[in-house]
């Protein structure tokens, strides 16, 4: 049995509003899928987490066509859990079979990121994992990121940080910001980042909760 970690990147035409809106958006973080069940009787029905702006997810969530339904539950200030009943697009359906033919298994998360792309890990035979590179559709394009055996741990090592998070600490350590004592502001992060020192600290603040938290308790 062969793993595959893999990124895929979207067509502006074939990203889902939501995602488009993580992408757009310095309120979203991160939107991973839990669970998620296809049904041919009526809408498919999926469990999300969000970080980032609760109500901003939610207000996306309720405007976008195909949510028939969703229920957004608060875990904190800035995370969030969201049942999401929807109409799946062609596109969806299509790259959903491309990756969930026989052989193959998806092993959630599936993480969609602030850049827009999505991060997935599928198992199965080589020859499974071949074809469903293969079937992806033309809307979506694949960067295979590792082909191995799946031994259950978990993708990368250390803190899970957002491609946005990695950029504010980068920006940080480049300015100065955690020097001792401290030689960058607040101030020149954001610059760094082009956005308010407002969401800069928030991007920090998310960062170092991930890298802390990584640090006490590095088991899944």
């Amino acid at each position: 049995m062969k793993s595959m970690r893999c990124t895929l990147r979207f067509e502006e035409s074939a990203m889902h509003p939501v995602h488009r809106r993580i992408a757009e958006d310095d309120a979203f973080v991160r939107d991973q899928l839990l669970f998620g069940h296809r049904s041919e009787a009526g809408p498919d029905t999926m469990l999300f987490y969000a970080e980032g702006d609760c109500e901003a997810f939610a207000d996306a969530l309720a405007a976008t066509d195909r949510i028939v339904d969703h229920e957004v539950r608060p875990l904190d200030e800035s995370s969030c859990y969201a049942y999401v009943r929807e109409d799946m697009s062609e596109f969806d359906v299509r790259l959903q079979e491309a990756f969930e033919g026989p052989g193959l298994l998806v092993v959630p998360p599936v993480e969609f990121r602030s850049d827009g792309t999505a991060r997935l890990t599928v198992v199965g035979e080589p020859a499974a994992l071949q074809a469903a590179l293969e079937d992806v559709p033309a809307e979506a394009s694949v960067d295979v990121e590792r082909i191995g055996e799946y031994d259950g741990s978990p993708p990368g090592t250390g803190a899970d940080l957002t491609d946005r998070q990695r950029e504010a600490a980068a920006a940080a350590l480049e300015v100065g910001y955690y020097d001792v004592p401290r030689s960058g502001s607040l101030e020149a992060v954001a610059d760094e980042l082009g956005c308010a020192p407002g969401t800069a600290s928030e991007h920090l603040r998310k960062a170092e909760r991930a890298a802390l938290a990584a640090a006490v308790d590095p088991e899944p």
